[in-house]
């Protein structure tokens, strides 16, 4: 069970690296006492209770996603210098996570045309072979660090797929994403913001010249879906390169990160519970999609989503003034008691896991989860059908990402075992 902290909530720091390794005691904490939550020092409003949170994700026009980057402000004293870095590429433009109707309903009605359900089936037997040459690599009986070897490499080889991105780029590729990322819900030193820069720009410049390419010969991707999404309604406007890169950049933290921190958490609970490995064997198909329901309730490897008060906003007995940046906390509401028992069980067998918040709710919610679904079933089913047990191995330090946003474990070392094959 998670213990409660001792200090009081107004000590609540999310940034504090204690907090950061396990924030769900300050969670309980904060639902129970002060579910709407202002941290002074940050200049943030936290919002834990699930019923609270469900209620803003609903109200789009109060609490707006227009909160510029998710991330912490660049310093004075290199702001100079990364806008110089930074008027090498193309400027920011707000899409899909960052815009309010009507110009979100435009970006992701844009997405929606190329990023369909179709083509995310049609992605199957591509993510199913791809996870079986990353389980054919996994030694046998001997540990493997599963976070390097199996559950970055499967949604990032994804999702490269999905964008075209040859294999000679796919390190670079793996790059851009971890730079990212690196600052959501986390924080660099300057050298590290200035870096983070940079690779933007190369990011930018790599995908710009293929999106070129894609408006003189289209091909089956998505880069081609997404420049020629216009022409399926004569009332769209062509998507300009600046918000393709943006929709880009959205595409790699959620298709990539997210699902590899899933993938990872997931695993982590099966080798601690041997039972659920057994059963998954046994009927891999419904039992993969019970254990990555649970585990994106359990785990919710998007911790949360800023929000920004246009309003003075009412969240049960608390009021938040205009002009606010407001924090969503889904990790908190996928453990609320109100809804959940024993939340800080993992227990595929919940029959309400799906009330989970995991990728958000109302106009917001992720567009990708569908696919996030597929290539975590996949992965548990290809890693089930070689081996016939796993187990934790003795090199573990459970070391999560230092993010309050994203969550997971820095590495995880297992060992598979394999067993008699289905």
């Amino acid at each position: 069970m998670t213990s409660t902290p001792a200090h009081s909530v107004d000590e609540f720091d999310p940034l504090d690296p204690q907090t950061l390794q396990c924030p769900h005691a300050w969670h309980a904490r904060l639902r129970a006492e002060a579910p709407v939550h202002f941290v002074a020092s940050r200049g943030m409003w936290f919002v834990t209770a699930r019923e609270l949170v469900a209620k803003a994700l609903s109200d789009h026009a109060t609490f707006s996603s227009a909160f510029g980057l998710p991330q912490m402000p660049i310093p004075d004293s290199i702001s100079d210098e990364v806008e110089k870095i930074q008027a090498e590429g193309w400027p920011p433009v707000p899409t899909l996570l960052t815009a309010d109707p009507p110009e979100h309903h435009y970006y992701r009605r844009m997405l929606a045309k190329a990023f369909t359900p179709r083509f995310i089936a049609q992605l199957e037997p591509e993510i199913r072979s791809i996870a079986q040459d990353l389980v054919r690599a996994i030694p046998n009986g001997a540990p493997f660090e599963v976070v390097r070897g199996f559950a970055a490499p499967l949604p990032l080889r994804v999702i490269a797929k999905v964008l075209n991105v040859p294999d000679d780029r796919i390190d670079d590729f793996k790059r851009w994403s971890d730079q990212f990322t690196a600052t959501v819900g986390g924080q660099l030193d300057d050298a590290g913001l200035l870096e983070q820069a940079r690779n933007m720009v190369e990011f930018q410049k790599y995908f710009a010249a293929q999106l070129d390419e894609r408006r003189a010969a289209p091909s089956d991707d998505l880069l081609s879906g997404l420049v020629t999404a216009h022409s399926m309604d004569d009332d769209d406007e062509p998507l300009s390169t600046g918000a393709i890169l943006n929709i880009i950049v959205q595409l790699l933290i959620a298709g990539n990160e997210t699902s590899t921190k899933l993938i990872t958490g997931v695993l982590h609970e099966l080798a601690r519970e041997p039972k659920y490995w057994d059963q998954l064997r046994e009927h891999p198909s419904d039992r993969s999609a019970d254990l990555i329901e649970e585990g994106l309730r359990f785990l919710t490897p998007v911790q949360s989503m800023f929000r920004i008060t246009k309003a003075d906003a009412t969240l049960g007995d608390y009021t938040i003034p205009a002009g606010q940046l407001v924090v969503l906390v889904f990790g908190s509401a996928n453990r609320d008691e109100e809804l959940f028992s024993r939340p800080d069980d993992f227990d595929p067998d919940r029959g309400n896991a799906k009330a989970h918040l995991a990728f958000g709710a109302g106009i917001h919610s992720c567009l990708g989860a569908p696919l996030a679904r597929l290539e975590s079933r996949i992965a548990l089913e290809e890693l089930a059908a070689r081996f016939g047990s796993v187990r934790l191995g003795e090199d573990n330090d459970f070391a999560y990402e230092p993010s309050f946003m994203l969550r997971g474990l820095h590495r995880l070392n297992l060992v598979f075992a394999e067993g008699e094959q289905r």
